[in-house]
């Protein structure tokens, strides 16, 4: 990988960030310039980045107008959601009797620091630890090929709508709790059940912000 190249997914990953907590929000213009001042980038592999991210879906071209992020549709969610439940379910039977006690150990760490970030009201952190957490749960299938494509559905839409609610906030950190519990206890049908549900339940809360705003 050349020195450009570097740049350039340095630039893509900082702005998908960016995107995904919410920096950047739907319908905002994504000027190249500001945002290479903003990123503390060039302005080349930023522009780069925008063309990639064009093509993913995340954001948008618009004649006279430049680059936007996309705005985020009910029934795009949906689909994304629905795509979630199939693909990261399936790996979360794979990984259930794959993760060791170690790995619980882990797991009950990333818990307790997401906590802690939520109290210090931290939530570009709180992002960040979740993905992790979740992340760590789905490599432990052993097949990066889903894994891959579960980490791709994740940059399907800002991810920033689903930590705006302290209600959701607080019911999202007992998901997580409880998912780690069913694990330690080796219970499958207890783990399954609250990882979906955890998958459903966040559906319902950026689907709730996407028709307030559209609404709005």
């Amino acid at each position: 990988m050349n020195a450009f190249t570097t740049k350039k997914a340095l630039a893509k990953d900082r702005l998908l960030q960016a995107i995904r907590a919410g920096r950047y929000r739907p319908g905002d213009r994504l000027r190249q310039n500001e945002i290479a001042r903003d990123l503390g980038l060039s302005s080349t592999p930023v522009r780069e980045a925008l063309t990639d991210l064009v093509g993913s879906g995340l954001v948008t071209y618009e004649q006279h107008c430049g680059v936007r992020v996309a705005e985020v549709e009910p029934e795009q969610v949906r689909q994304v959601y629905q795509a979630r439940v199939i693909i990261e379910g399936e790996i979360a039977k794979l990984a259930f009797r794959a993760i060791n006690d170690v790995e619980c150990d882990e797991l009950v760490a990333m818990v307790d620091t997401m906590d802690t970030l939520r109290d210090q009201g931290r939530i570009e952190e709180l992002m960040a630890a979740d993905e992790k957490f979740h992340m760590t749960i789905l490599r432990a299938c052993g097949n990066p090929h889903l894994v891959n494509a579960a980490h791709q559905l994740w940059d399907g839409f800002p991810r920033y709508f689903v930590w705006l609610s302290e209600e959701r906030m607080a019911c999202s950190m007992g998901e997580h709790r409880r998912m780690v519990e069913a694990l330690a206890a080796g219970d499958r049908r207890a783990f399954i059940d609250t990882f979906t549900e955890h998958l459903e339940n966040s559906l319902a809360m950026v689907l709730a912000y996407v028709e307030e705003t559209r609404d709005g």
